[in-house]
């Protein structure tokens, strides 16, 4: 099942003379990690913002053809779907509010303006909290955190929500390893029980095992589209996306330098897979 569609999709903003979307046909599914993928100026980001409704809405600029949203158009401004999609942007400080005076506030926020029972708002913020390891801020200042404090928390006021639809631009970019790991088990864990997580990342080493399905993007269009075991493991998505992990890139370099299959694609894309071929 579908919660987001793309029909046709190009899109081009106010200041651009070029689409930064061009036709762009993309279904994205319950229960699944969908990872974007593209060099810069790809239009992974793009997506994220036109699925959200805030492209053109926020953003200015010219869209054309159809999007689908939970069976909405993301461009309206109705409040029915209220609730039900987690954007986190990649600059997670302009997500605050500001005004909540402690770390537990910011989280509580959205599901108070969505005018939840006091009790539900602390129980689900309490858990988002924990969800994301930061429970240890809750009494913190918001602006008093450092990055990865601050992505953990913007992500826990979007947990807080449970929402059917997570939408996603480089959420780990600040956190170290072990936030790392937390956090894509936290959206692992949400599309496990049906949401629909679409995550826009380079983090190619990380998400190669998390995600279900990697569409690399191009100049505005989808160029390569399947599993990222399979996608990241072979030769196009060096001639036509950004490159794959750094054990793909290891083996692609030396395969050059050394004619041996070990060395050949399809390459490891994991230490666990480069690993068991070369030993």
């Amino acid at each position: 099942m579908a919660d987001v569609t793309f029909d046709a999709v190009s899109f081009r903003y106010a200041a651009s003379t070029t689409d930064v979307l061009n036709g762009v046909s993309l279904d994205f599914r319950a229960g699944e990690i969908t990872w974007l993928f593209g060099p810069l100026g790809a239009g992974c980001t793009t997506v994220l913002l036109v699925a959200a409704g805030l492209a053109p809405r926020h953003t200015g600029g010219t869209l054309v053809g159809a999007v689908s949203l939970l069976g909405r158009d993301p461009q309206t401004t109705d409040s029915a779907g209220a609730g039900q999609i987690g954007f986190v942007t990649a600059t997670p400080e302009l997500q605050l509010s500001g005004i909540a005076a402690t770390v537990w506030e910011e989280v509580a926020f959205t599901p108070a303006n969505l005018g939840w029972p006091i009790e539900r708002i602390r129980s689900a913020t309490d858990r988002a909290l924990r969800l994301l390891g930061v429970e240890h801020l809750a009494h913190r200042e918001p602006r008093t955190l450092s990055g990865g404090e601050l992505q953990r928390t913007v992500i826990a006021s979007m947990a807080v929500l449970q929402p059917r639809v997570w939408l996603l631009d480089e959420p780990a970019s600040s956190l170290d390893q072990s936030g790392r790991v937390r956090t894509y088990q936290l959206f692992r864990a949400e599309a496990d029980a049906g949401a629909t997580v679409i995550l826009a990342s380079e983090d190619a080493d990380a998400l190669a095992t998390v995600a279900d399905r990697v569409v690399v993007l191009n100049e505005g269009r989808p160029v390569l589209d399947g599993a990222p075991g399979v996608v990241l493991a072979g030769e196009p998505i060096w001639d036509r996306g950004p490159g794959s992990t750094s054990v793909a890139g290891l083996a692609r370099a030396a395969g050059k330098l050394v004619a041996s299959p070990l060395l050949a694609a399809p390459y490891p894309i994991t230490v666990a897979e480069g690993i068991a071929r070369w030993r």
